[in-house]
C-alpha cells in the first residue's frame, strides 16, 4: 500500500512539474513575441508625402555600406540633385531628400531620410543622413535654390543639428567635420560657404528604411 501511494505521488508530482514547465515556456514565448511586437510598433515608420501628393518612396540597397567622409563628399560632388531648382509647389525639400537617398543607395552607400522639426516655424525640413565609417553621423542638406546655379556653385551642405540650437549648414567645400562646435565657432566670422539658418531645431526623426 505504501509503495502504491509513493508511486502515485511521484507520478502526480511529475505531471504537475511538466505542467509548470509548459506554462513557463509558453510565458517566455509570449513575452518574446510581445517584445518584438513592441519594438516593431515603436520603430519609426516613414509616412511622408511630396507636394505632388505621392508618397515618399525610399529604395534601399541590401548591399549598401557606410561610406567614409571622403567617399561621401566625392559622391555629393558628382551627384546633381542639388542643382535641381527648388519649387515650393512641385519640387521641395522632401523631393530633394528622397532623390538623394535613392541615388546614394544606388551608388552603394547606406543613406537615411531625416525629418527635422523647428520651434520657431510651422513647416519642418527634410534632409539626409549618412553614418560615415570614420567621422560618425553626418547630416546632408542638398535642397536646391530657386535660381539656377553657376557652373562652379553647389547647394550640397553639411547640416549641423542639435536640439534647441539653430540649424546650421556649410557648403561641403568649406568644412571637413560634422561636429556642431565647428559651425558654432565660425558662424559669426562671415566665412565663405555658410548658409543662413532656417530656424531653431526642435527635434529630428531618422529613417534608415521604409
Amino acid at each position: 500500500m505504501k509503495r502504491w501511494l509513493k508511486t502515485t505521488y511521484t507520478k502526480a508530482f511529475c505531471i504537475l512539474l511538466s505542467v509548470l514547465v509548459v506554462i513557463l515556456l509558453a510565458g517566455l514565448v509570449y513575452s518574446e513575441e510581445f517584445s518584438e511586437s513592441e519594438q516593431a510598433k515603436n520603430k519609426p515608420r516613414l509616412n511622408a508625402y511630396k507636394v505632388s501628393g505621392s508618397p515618399v518612396i525610399l529604395v534601399d540597397n541590401p548591399s549598401a555600406r557606410n561610406p567614409t567622409w571622403e567617399e561621401l563628399m566625392g559622391f555629393l560632388e558628382e551627384d546633381d540633385t542639388d542643382r535641381i531648382l527648388y519649387q515650393l509647389d512641385s519640387f521641395n525639400c522632401i523631393d530633394f531628400a528622397e532623390r538623394l537617398h535613392n541615388n546614394a543607395e544606388r551608388r552603394g552607400f547606406r543613406a537615411a531620410y531625416v525629418s527635422v522639426s523647428f520651434h520657431d516655424r510651422q513647416n519642418g525640413h527634410a534632409i539626409n543622413a549618412f553614418e560615415t565609417a570614420d567621422k560618425g553621423l553626418v547630416f546632408i542638406d542638398c535642397t536646391g535654390a530657386e535660381n539656377p546655379l553657376g557652373e562652379l556653385d553647389s547647394n550640397d551642405k553639411v547640416a549641423y543639428i542639435l536640439p534647441d540650437r539653430e540649424y546650421g549648414s556649410i557648403s561641403i567645400y568649406y568644412t571637413d567635420t560634422p561636429e556642431y562646435e565647428f559651425y558654432e565657432l565660425r558662424k559669426d566670422k562671415r566665412l565663405k560657404g555658410f548658409f543662413k539658418s532656417i530656424g531653431t531645431v526642435k527635434g529630428t526623426r531618422i529613417f534608415w528604411e521604409m
